[in-house]
């Protein structure tokens, strides 16, 4: 049987970390065993939630910027390894299993998955990805928005690059009263009021300074309260930007939080007010969970949301809008739960692990020779 062996940047709280984690335990095993997991950075939450599943991990320690002593390291776990599939996630894991292909250390087949980061990466960083992609058996783009960029902006071959859309483990789930509750009290917030939140690494992409303004522009007329789960670069500019606005009492900063679909539970309103963005699992996870979801209409995120049908949209940057949509929500019980019913039925028909899980598999079936024909 053809053993995969995961390579990742990090293996902290976020979108792709949970993919490769999700990938990790939930492999056919008669199909496709999991060699294991190596993290470039240091093993973070779900490199543990691995551990506990018995899966072997491996850090190479990486700080900063992978250099020739990692590739080295990887070279080695390779060896010991005997993968016969390389799934690597995200930049820097991807270059570094590309130069260990190139470099002859070790023969594998090779599956990229860039995600949304290849959108901002400079000119030098895109020209190593350039010199170095020929190394590719196939991308996997995580929406058709990234394939496209990929192919059309970045010019890989059309052949190599194939979606498949990110499944949520929690499609179809209602939202435990008790979950909400308890939540809700851990934030100091009482039942009755009106809780927006929004889920996400703090730093520009996710524009959480536009959902900061709109927040400032509804407390005159509504007593809501907002909580951002996340952390990252902009942490301190946005506690300013909350004081600046009188915001202290009215918003959150909940930091990095493992329990992302217990948070979902305390909230009314789930805002994505993004800048550019893939397919962003919180906000699937939202929506899985009957949220109603005001979000920016950028790349992959109207691939999920239909405006006015199963959330609202509006451009980026666009904290006027924001607010209107966010309003039009506290004041309309009926439309939340219209919206919120519309995305539980997007993600139970499109999104689920029951989908993700087998394109993988034909992923990697892909890049394999044909198994022998029975004598």
């Amino acid at each position: 049987m053809p053993k995969i062996l995961y390579v990742t940047t990090s293996t902290t709280v976020g979108g792709a970390e949970k993919t490769v984690f999700t990938l990790a335990t939930l492999m056919d095993p008669k199909r496709f065993p999991v060699a294991g997991v190596v993290s470039l950075k240091a093993k973070g939450h779900y490199a543990q939630m691995l551990e506990r599943e018995d899966i072997k991990t491996w850090s190479l320690g990486v700080r900063d910027q992978a250099g020739l002593k990692d590739l080295q390291r990887l070279a080695l776990i390779l060896h010991e390894t005997k993968p016969d599939v390389v799934h690597a996630i995200m930049y820097q894991a991807i270059q570094l299993c590309r130069a260990v292909r190139r470099l002859g250390y070790a023969e594998f087949k090779l599956v990229s998955s860039p995600r949304v980061n290849y959108r901002t990466r400079s000119g030098f960083s895109l020209w190593i990805d350039k010199k170095l992609r020929v190394a590719d058996d196939l991308l996997v783009a995580e929406c058709e928005a990234s394939r496209r960029h990929l192919v059309e902006r970045l010019k890989y071959p059309e052949k190599k690059v194939i979606t498949v859309y990110n499944g949520v483990d929690i499609a179809g789930w209602p939202v435990s009263k008790a979950e909400r509750r308890r939540y809700r009290q851990k934030a100091g917030i009482p039942d009755d009021v009106v809780v927006i939140g929004a889920v996400g690494r703090l730093d520009e992409q996710k524009g959480h300074i536009h959902l900061l303004e709109a927040i400032a522009k509804l407390k005159a007329a509504h007593p809501v309260k907002c909580l951002i789960i996340g952390t990252g670069p902009l942490k301190n500019h946005l506690a300013e930007t909350a004081k600046r606005l009188r915001l202290q009492e009215d918003v959150r900063f909940l930091g990095e939080q493992q329990d992302i679909p217990g948070w979902l539970s305390a909230m009314d309103i789930f805002v994505q007010p993004s800048l550019w963005e893939g397919l962003p699992n919180a906000m699937l996870e939202a929506m899985a969970l009957g949220l109603p979801v005001v979000a920016t209409r950028v790349d992959g995120i109207p691939e999920a949301i239909a405006h006015e049908i199963s959330g609202l949209l509006c451009n980026p940057k666009d904290s006027q809008t924001l607010f209107i949509n966010i309003q039009d929500l506290i004041a309309d019980p009926e439309l939340r739960r219209k919206l919120g019913d519309a995305a539980r039925q997007v993600i139970v028909n499109n999104f689920q692990f029951t989908t993700m899980i087998p394109k993988y598999e034909e992923a990697y079936a892909r890049v394999l020779p044909p198994p022998p024909e029975p004598a």
